[in-house]
């Protein structure tokens, strides 16, 4: 906006010119009043005069005023006052010239600002005409491009799974997991043992026990790191000072710090005080054992229950493993399915038929791509089933069990908790230790039975109830003498039936 250099007024072509004559007037009004103040002193300097001198006549006897003559002073003030005027009026008429110049100036670059806009407004009516097709083919190559990623990130996660699988499965191979049949009995062994089931360890020895278990937990750790995911029991396998497995409960695990072997020294020295509060430390639970179960309930039934409650926690992880992984183990809420931790092992890193190929699948189709072209992916149906093995982790964004599809494909296993798992076992352990304390006859001990009253057949090939089993157990007869002759086909204890190798007397209480 250009405005009077004087007033500083907004311009008006009609009302307000830049040089508006009102602020040329006020600029010579200084000198105006100066010339009229001096001719006013003039004035009364002559009244003053003419008051003192007399006045003189001329020849015609008319009265005559004196003027006395202005002095020189006067007079070059005067004069510059008028030069100082003269150079005011320069400057305003070139100030105005200079005006009259930027007007034109910003008359010709409004000009040029318009016809621009007009060019543009032309050029946007002409680009806009093709926009719709143009916006469509850019979506369209956008979706083709996300497609493609969304293909080869698929395929990665498909790749990165089959690693998975078969990193478990060697891994377990080469650690001695195998499935012995007999039969139509199946049996699991690692490393050498056997995976006994855990209804049968009041009949094993310490170390048996102890063996399976730390053998159990290494290799069940070493496939979550392989597979990525976190057990919701942490196991910690032996380290420096840590000669043997543990196992921490659903509440204490992975937020602890350095924690001591159970046991130990360090394990006895009063945690540490946090602002007038002890601090709480979590007590794993082990895995293993120094003396038989039974004799273990009797001595110490705090670690009695700790050991069942660590062996419950191991065989809910490898149910939870399995689950995560897509590997049917049977019946989630059934007690015997989740604890036969030899089985479900077994299914999760080696398996038969059931995990070669794809179970129902229980996560969104979107997330397994087919083994055709990007453009496939759009009906979201997986044409070539696939292994459900290392598909789930906590190590990748794809298919992340923490993210909110994860959560609630987690939420959905509804296996039994690891406590419920614990009071059923010890339950069962304990209702079937008794039958175990009864103590083995032969020979001549076999006349001093009958005159007990009452005897009980062993079976099995041991003819120990202990070796028996569990099944063996539940059909144990009891029976008299006169009984039990006739059951061996008259030919008494010389004679036995097949499968009984001798006979158990009734402890008395």
């Amino acid at each position: 906006m250009i405005n009077c250099s004087i007033c500083h007024r907004p311009h008006n072509a009609k009302k307000l010119p830049f040089l508006c004559a009102v602020d040329a007037r006020n600029c010579l009004y200084g000198g105006r009043i100066e010339f009229a103040r001096t001719l006013i002193e003039a004035e009364d300097a002559e009244r003053r005069v003419e008051a003192v001198l007399p006045l003189s006549q001329d020849e015609g006897g008319v009265k005559k005023s004196w003027s006395p003559p202005k002095s020189s002073t006067q007079i070059d003030l005067l004069r510059a006052e008028e030069a100082a005027a003269s150079d005011r009026t320069s400057q305003i008429i070139a100030q105005a010239d200079q005006l009259k110049r930027e007007i034109d100036a910003a008359r010709k670059e409004i000009a040029a600002k318009k016809e621009l806009m007009v060019r543009k407004r032309s050029d946007l009516a002409a680009v806009s005409a093709g926009t719709p097709n143009r916006r469509a083919r850019q979506v369209d190559e956008v979706e083709r491009s996300a497609q493609r990623l969304r293909y080869k990130w698929n395929r990665s996660s498909d790749t990165m799974a089959a690693t998975r699988a078969f990193l478990c499965e060697e891994s377990a191979r080469l650690y001695g997991l195998r499935q012995v049949k007999k039969g139509s009995v199946k049996r699991y062994e690692i490393g050498g043992v056997e995976i006994f089931d855990l209804h049968a360890m009041n009949s094993l020895s310490p170390e048996v026990i102890s063996t399976s278990l730390a053998h159990i937990a290494h290799i069940l750790a070493l496939a979550s790191h392989y597979l990525a995911i976190r057990l919701p029991a942490e196991i910690t396998l032996p380290h420096p000072d840590y000669p043997r497995p543990t196992i921490f409960s659903l509440a204490s695990s992975y937020k602890h710090g350095e924690i001591p072997f159970p046991g130990s020294l360090a394990s006895q020295i009063p945690p540490v005080m946090e602002d007038g509060e002890q601090k709480h430390v979590p007590r794993p639970r082990p895995l293993f054992i120094d003396k038989p179960l039974l004799t273990l309930a009797k001595e110490d039934p705090s670690a009695y229950s700790f050991f069942l409650e660590g062996a419950s926690l191991l065989a809910y992880d490898i149910a939870w493993a399995c689950c995560s992984q897509g590997v049917s183990f049977g019946d989630k809420d059934s007690y015997e399915d989740v604890c036969n931790m030899g089985q479900n092992l077994w299914r999760l890193l080696i398996g038969d038929q059931l995990h070669r190929r794809s179970v129902e699948p229980t996560f969104p189709s979107s997330l397994t791509p087919p083994t055709g072209s990007p453009r496939h992916e759009d009906h979201g149906e997986a044409t070539n089933p696939k292994s459900t093995i290392g598909r789930w982790s906590h190590g990748t964004l794809h298919s992340f069990l923490g993210g909110a599809e994860g959560t609630e494909f987690v939420r959905n296993f509804k296996i039994l908790p690891p406590l419920k798992l614990a009071d059923r076992l010890k339950k069962r352990l304990s209702s079937e230790a008794p039958m175990l304390e009864w103590e083995k006859i032969e020979g001549d001990e076999l006349e001093d039975g009958f005159e007990d009253g009452v005897l009980v057949r062993g079976h099995g090939s041991g003819g120990s109830l202990a070796s028996a089993g569990r099944a063996d157990l539940g059909i144990a007869s009891v029976m008299t003498a006169r009984t039990v002759g006739s059951s061996n086909g008259g030919g008494g204890p010389e004679n036995p039936s097949k499968g009984t190798s001798g006979w158990t007397r009734l402890k008395h209480r």
